[in-house]
């Protein structure tokens, strides 16, 4: 492949993993004007029962929080020392997560210039793919470390409202 073609991808996508300004762009974008609107109707609340009684189903903890836990959020609990560390914490994890993202968008866009060809080399393309994969792998390896490291940080009732949210998320970003 043309190294300035290669040169230019890599650039590129390096600028586009690490601006979070064109990540929210791309994705309002892709929301459409309706989206909040759609968000809006989601749940439960207009199937539950209405009167008197039903106003305190929940009790005060089902505000902002998505699931039924009652705790406070754990974030919202974090002393000084705890917030520190978590943010050394994410910072580690953002450092070494923009590189792999970059790597993995680069190997992407090879993937589909190798795709894109005329008698493409299907050898050649799924070697790609493993590599992207094992870059993906990586990624994952990396975010649940991160995330046994940070309930570690935790207090016990802190990772209460924790564990709640890992095992509401449809996996690790």
């Amino acid at each position: 492949m043309n190294s300035r073609l290669l040169g230019s991808l890599l650039v590129t996508s390096i600028f586009l993993v690490a601006n979070p300004a064109f990540a929210a762009e791309d994705k309002h974008h892709e929301m459409g004007s309706d989206h909040h609107a759609k968000e809006a109707s989601k749940g439960h609340h207009d199937k539950m029962p209405k009167g008197k009684h039903a106003k305190n189903k929940h009790g005060d903890g089902h505000k902002k929080q998505k699931g039924h836990h009652m705790s406070p959020h754990w974030a919202s609990t974090l002393d000084d020392e705890q917030r520190v560390a978590i943010d050394r914490m994410h910072l580690k994890l953002s450092s070494v997560h923009v590189v792999l993202k970059a790597k993995a968008a680069v190997l992407q866009k090879e993937l589909n210039v190798m795709t894109a060809r005329d008698g493409a080399d299907k050898k050649a393309i799924d070697a790609k793919i493993d590599k992207l994969m094992a870059i993906k792998a990586e990624i994952m390896k990396h975010r649940y470390d991160h995330l046994t490291e940070m309930r570690d940080a935790l207090t016990a009732q802190q990772r209460i409202s924790y564990d709640m949210s890992i095992l509401d998320r449809a996996g690790a970003k």
